[in-house]
Order: structure tokens, then sequence, then C-alpha cells
């Protein structure tokens, strides 16, 4: 798939030849980073799917590593460079970049698929325009505890770990309407959103005092002593070395040895499929946005680490196991 494609540093253009003979232009905004594998797992499945037919350009906000005010200029400058590129359409990957560049894109008249996106996506616009239509991403964050819960003896509290990032907001007012804990079954799930990688080691190392196991979510966001992100690999490595509770997954991204046991999770790749599909029914089938709903494509995955549940002394129950995949 990646023949003729030139990747270059991240923020910069990426452009797929257009010595295939291209038919159509494509200009794919990111909000984050080319190295983060949610990102990178949607692109590539559109770069799968959209090339060689369509010309690609790609531009990254990389709204989850530097400061709001960098952002909006990152903004800025995505427009001017979709302006200039002309584009028969445009992909916006997740909130920020639907929020920032894609519903002015939009209101303009521009053709504009989104993807990932966990807001209501007419939170974004007065009235939706009719040049608009995604995919939506919606963790299965309940679904995913109340399935997996079981399998650790005695739970009856479960902590959900998150940063304080736009996505992380959205899915606390999403789906714990907004409050720090819910009642699922049995089972009360706190919700916590620290800023700092000292805090969120603070409620890790804490966590045996009031909890049974632990849901990891995002954690892209967490700034150390001095302001500056903390790597995620970083994050993921300390917490997996420091918890003394069994910690599962919502992200394909965060399952494997040395991070989480697993779960019913989301990957990237699907939501670079789904959106792929309603580009080609618009470039090449002229379809209007219009007529194509949003959707929602994912029931997920069942993905595992074998080593990281024989490090916790659990076993998955038969049904789950039938229907698992496993990272190694």
């Amino acid at each position: 798939m990646a023949k003729g494609l030139v990747w270059l540093a991240a923020g910069l253009l990426c452009l797929a030849a257009a010595a295939f003979g291209a038919e159509k232009k494509v200009f794919l905004l990111e909000s984050y980073h080319s190295d983060y594998q949610w990102d990178h797992d949607y692109r590539a499945a559109l770069f799968e799917k959209l090339s060689p037919r369509c010309e690609l350009a790609v531009y990254t906000l990389d709204s989850k590593r530097l400061p709001r005010e960098q952002v909006l200029v990152r903004a800025d400058e995505a427009r001017k460079r979709i302006a200039a590129f002309q584009p028969d359409l445009v992909i916006v990957g997740d909130d920020a970049a639907l929020q920032l560049v894609g519903s002015k894109l939009a209101e303009s008249g521009m053709p504009v698929i989104y993807l990932g996106i966990n807001n209501n996506p007419r939170n974004y616009f007065q009235s939706t325009p009719s040049n608009l239509s995604g995919v939506l991403e919606r963790p299965l964050i309940l679904r995913n505890i109340f399935e997996l819960g079981h399998i650790v003896p005695g739970l009856k509290r479960a902590l959900a770990m998150f940063d304080s990032d736009l996505t992380s907001r959205i899915i606390r007012d999403e789906t714990f309407i907004g409050r720090d804990s819910i009642r699922l079954g049995d089972i009360d799930v706190d919700i916590a959103q620290p800023a700092t990688f000292a805090e969120w080691q603070q409620r890790i190392q804490q966590a045996p005092q009031r909890y049974q196991a632990i849901w990891v979510g995002l954690y892209f966001t967490l700034r150390d002593d001095s302001g500056k992100v903390v790597p995620s690999d970083e994050v993921m490595r300390w917490t997996a070395a420091n918890s003394k509770l069994p910690m599962f997954a919502f992200w394909n991204f965060a399952v494997g040895k040395g991070k989480t046991i697993g779960g019913r999770v989301l990957t990237g790749r699907e939501q670079g499929l789904e959106a792929a599909r309603m580009a080609k029914a618009v470039l090449f089938e002229n379809r209007n946005l219009s007529s194509l709903f949003p959707v929602t494509p994912s029931e997920g995955e069942y993905l595992f680490s074998r080593s990281e549940l024989s490090r916790a002394g659990l076993t998955l129950s038969p049904p789950v196991a039938r229907k698992a995949h496993w990272v190694e």
C-alpha cells in the first residue's frame, strides 16, 4: 500500500505521488501527531483504500502535545494549506480538527468527512451543513467494564484513568453524564482525569486502597513539573510497572506486554476504513454527503496480552476467550 507515498516529518505535508494519475485530491487533517498509533492506524487505512486514485496531503495539529495557543496557530496554517492544495474533499480526524478547522470548512461549502468524533458533531455548528458526515467514535467503556469485570475476583470498585484532554472531557460528559462516578450493575466506577504525571502516579499508587481493578483510557497529555508533555510510552511503562491492580484497556494501543491485559477495544483502522468508504462514495460514485448518515462502526475487538493476563493471574471466561485476539 505504501508504494509511491512520500512520508515527511510530523506537521509537514505528506503526499501520495501524483505520477500515478490521481483522479481526486484529498486533504487529511489530523488532530494529533503522526507517531500516535491511533493516527497511524487510520491514516494507513485511508492511504490503503484511497491511493493511488487520490492524491493525499496530510497535516497535523499536534493537539495532544502543544499548548492551546500553538494549536490555534497550526489550525490557521492548516486552513492556508488546504486552500493552496484545493482538495475535492477534506477528512478531519478527531474532535480538535473538526472543531477548529473542519467546521469552518464545511460551513464555507467544502465537503468534509470526519472520523474519531466523540462529541455530537452538531455541537460544533450553529446549523449542521449538508456537505458533512462521517464516523463517530464511541469507546465501549461501560460494556468493557461490565463484560471484563467479572474475571476480577471481588470486583466492587473500578477506576477509569484518563488525562484531561478534550476527548477525555467529552467522555466524562457523555459516558459518566458529567459526574465522577457511575454505578454499573454491582460495580462502582470512578473516572480520574489528572493533568500532570505526578497526579497520575499518585492515583495509581493509591488505587489499591479503594479499587480492585483499573481501566486505562487516554494518557497522552500528562505534563511533568516543567509543563512538558511526558511521552506516552513512558507513562504506560511506569503505570504497568507500578500498578498493584490488574489493568484493562479501552483502545488497542494500550494492550500488550508491559502495558495492559486488554479488553473490548476500539482501533483507528476501523475508523479509517469507514471514512475511506464514505470518501469513495462521494468522489467516485457521485453520492452526496447529505445522503450518507454518520456511522458508528464498532462493536469492539476482544484484544488481549497473554503475558499480562498471566502476570495478573486471571483467566478469561470461555465466551470471551473464544472471540479473543492476542497481541502476543
